[in-house]
């Protein structure tokens, strides 16, 4: 008998549960069970479960709950990273508008001080090698730009425009070997000719071993060339060399305008006495 129960164990429990929801649910319907000794009983083995569902219930709710408040976030976040972006961006824009009105307005200033006549130009174009160091500008012959200007800015001298086309024209450098720019020292009036070298460096030459040339001091334009206009900004001394022999200073210097750094240029055509000359009137009726 102890052996049938033990082989049959789980079929005899499962059929007795059967038989005792059966009888429950069948006193129930007819009224009869009015004292239920069982039902607290399986309510009490029942709420650890029911707890624990609930709880695991909670448990994968909140895990769906943070996992939509992240994906709310990362979205917010993109929207936010956008618009920094799309900020970032008008920021830059206002601060190169800023910075060109600037520029424009530092050259127009400029112009009020050089000889009617002159072209705002923009370099659009520099070239820089050991043979030639030039700039191109935007423009040319039809805006009145012509060969033998000068090509200035507030800081001082660019070049001289060497040819010209119907809408651009070509400056060449004051560090080019082949240029050529008549100054003289602000402190001591000596004079001397700045080119460039083929060493890379900006000279100046032709100044007398006897002058007064010390690092530091200013070069400016005499005006005597016919090109630049009087009182520019050249370059500053940056090194004085007296050679034993010969009759000249070895002198070095830093152009006061750097092209690769320039965008807008000016280009001014001096006046000598002879052109004011042949332009009067009493010249006319000679």
């Amino acid at each position: 008998m102890l052996a049938f129960l033990r082989k049959h164990q789980i079929v005899l429990s499962s059929c007795s549960c059967l038989l005792l929801s059966l009888y429950i649910l069948n006193a129930a319907a007819r009224g009869q069970l009015k004292n239920d000794p069982i039902g607290p009983i399986l309510l009490w083995l029942l709420r650890p479960m029911q707890l624990g569902t609930h709880a695991v219930t909670g448990w994968f709710s909140d895990i769906q709950k943070g996992f939509d408040t992240l994906s709310g976030f990362k979205a917010e976040n993109e929207r936010l990273r956008t618009r920094i972006q799309q900020l970032e961006a008008e920021r830059n824009k206002l601060l190169e508008a800023e910075a060109t009105n600037r520029r424009l307005q530092q050259l127009l200033d400029f112009r009020a001080q050089l000889p009617p006549g002159s072209v705002t130009a923009t370099i659009i174009a520099n070239s820089a090698s050991t043979w030639f160091q030039s700039c191109l500008l935007d423009k040319g012959s039809s805006d009145g730009v012509g060969k033998g200007m000068a090509a200035v800015t507030p800081l001082g001298v660019v070049g001289q425009v060497i040819s010209t086309a119907a809408r651009s024209a070509k400056v060449l450098l004051i560090t080019d070997p082949n240029s050529g720019v008549d100054v003289l020292v602000q402190r001591t009036r000596a004079r001397g000719i700045v080119s460039g070298s083929l060493e890379q460096k900006t000279i100046m030459k032709y100044v007398k071993r006897s002058e007064d040339i010390q690092v530091g001091d200013r070069l400016i334009t005499t005006g005597l060339d016919g090109v630049f206009p009087k009182g520019l900004m050249v370059g500053t001394v940056t090194k004085v060399q007296k050679q034993n022999l010969g009759l000249f200073q070895y002198i070095e210097l830093t152009p006061s305008v750097s092209p690769s750094q320039t965008e807008e240029v000016l280009v001014v055509k001096v006046e000598t006495n002879q052109t004011k000359n042949e332009g009067s009137p009493v010249n006319k009726i000679r």
